[in-house]
């Protein structure tokens, strides 16, 4: 089962409106039905002017700042962007006006998102000291909300990838349009003479260590609403954070183009993609993903992309077969229950907090159920996927491009590919047994990774 597909029946209830029907607490989500296609504005009404202008010269950091501070209402704050290049990180943070929350909308005031562009140079290796030295002038007296974002990310000793955005949305209700978010990290720092593909850029990332370098962070808020947006990074472009474990929000996404090249659209929350481009970028030395999701096992719905197309960016490194649709990102795995291990006593169980300290180790819940699900629907997919077998294990083996799967040595990290719910718990059969953890109330045919009426291009 490489290649899992959906009945018409199964297709049907992954429509946009029973994706995005539902949000909260994996399992037990609340029933509040979004239909954000319907919004008048998004859907290019044309409205009158917007509450602040931005400029290039004034800075988004600034117009943000200005729009929270003087929020006086509950009603949608509108930012218009005249076009131009706007320094980043930039954050919307959550607003409330008498308990209720006040969403905000910014946009390229032309149609045309490379007019628009928001840049920043950030990366996850980045010191906390440094990220302070580099940007504290651009929140310098600024709204407390906006201030404590800055300090928290600053206090860390390395930002982690969690904080190294262009542009944060803790905002709930939050919209974006015509506007070009670009982490110029990877560009920027390539040794000299070097491309943005290929050998060298890995193995210039291998010496360096692991840089996740995002350009659109959705940290926790709910009803993000993105329409004709460019995203460009390379790995880690897009990060769809969930606001707690256990819990997913919700995301819709029209029209946009996010390219990158390594799990470059990941995270743990529930978003729909429609009539998206999606843009692998370049070529890793070994392989590289698409989708990395790490959505929780009872979390209805993961990603899903309706009536996409997933391209390549035309590089001569290219390989047909190289890339894969994605891998279920098992997030803060440090010892794994999976596979059969190298390492003489070695033991893995339940617990609060996952570690490793050979050859005992440990897996918390919340790492155990982050299972990943992705559903590809009605879409085109290009020839640098691989075909016969297009999803790939978490730190495992690799397949070439006929589909031949050549396994990896084990190591502690690793998780098999897994297509639906029965995969776990035909694996762990007997580990299961002996944790304390129970998942019998999860369906064996929960669907996991699947692909309905696709076509090869």
């Amino acid at each position: 089962m490489l290649r899992p597909q959906l009945t018409k029946a199964q297709a049907v209830e992954y429509s946009a409106a029973n994706v995005l029907r539902c949000t909260g607490v994996a399992g037990d989500e609340t029933v509040d039905p979004w239909c954000p296609w319907l919004d008048e504005f998004m859907g290019g009404q044309v409205m009158g002017d917007p509450d602040y202008i931005g400029t290039p010269d004034m800075g988004l950091a600034e117009v943000v700042n200005q729009a929270v501070t003087k929020c006086a209402g509950p009603d949608r704050i509108y930012i218009g962007l005249e076009p131009g290049v706007y320094k980043g990180p930039v954050y919307i943070p959550q607003i409330t006006w008498q308990g209720r929350a006040v969403p905000i909308t910014i946009y390229g005031m032309d149609g045309d998102p490379s007019r628009t562009k928001i840049s920043a140079n950030v990366d996850a290796e980045m010191p906390g000291d440094e990220y302070q030295d580099r940007f504290a002038d651009l929140f310098t007296g600024h709204a407390p909300e906006i201030i404590a974002i800055f300090d928290r990310i600053s206090a860390h000793i390395k930002i982690t990838t969690a904080n190294a955005s262009v542009l944060r949305v803790e905002n709930d209700g939050c919209q974006l349009r015509n506007l070009t978010l670009v982490n110029t990290y990877n560009a920027d720092r390539l040794p000299q003479g070097a491309d943005d593909s290929g050998a060298t850029r890995a193995d210039f990332q291998q010496s360096t260590g692991q840089h996740q370098a995002v350009a659109l962070l959705v940290a926790g808020a709910d009803k993000v609403h993105c329409e004709n947006l460019h995203l460009e990074s390379f790995q880690d472009t897009l990060y769809l954070k969930s606001p707690a474990p256990f819990t997913t929000s919700r995301s819709y996404f029209k029209g946009c183009k996010i390219a990158g090249d390594v799990d470059f659209i990941f995270g743990q929350t529930t978003a729909y993609f429609t009539d998206c481009t999606i843009v692998s970028r370049g070529s890793r030395a070994l392989h590289a993903w698409v989708a990395a999701p790490s959505t929780n096992i009872r979390t209805s719905f993961g990603f899903v992309f309706s009536e996409c197309t997933f391209a390549h960016d035309g590089s001569e490194n290219a390989l047909a077969g190289r890339f894969s649709l994605g891998r279920q990102w098992f997030e803060s795995v440090r010892s794994t229950p999976y596979g059969v291990t190298s390492v003489p006593d070695y033991t893995c169980d339940l617990d609060h907090v996952s570690e490793y300290n050979e050859p005992n180790g440990t897996i918390s819940r919340a790492t155990l159920e982050a299972v990943g699900k992705c559903v590809i629907l009605r879409s085109k997919i290009g020839a640098h996927i691989n075909s016969a077998a297009p999803w790939d294990d978490w730190n495992g083996g690799t397949f070439d491009r006929d589909g031949a799967y050549t396994p990896g040595a084990w190591n502690a990290r690793f998780r098999p590919v897994q297509f639906r719910a029965a995969d776990v718990t035909s694996a762990l059969s007997d580990w299961l047994s002996a944790q304390p953890v129970d998942l019998s109330d999860v369906s064996p045919d929960t669907v996991f990774l699947a692909e309905f009426d696709n076509q090869e291009i």
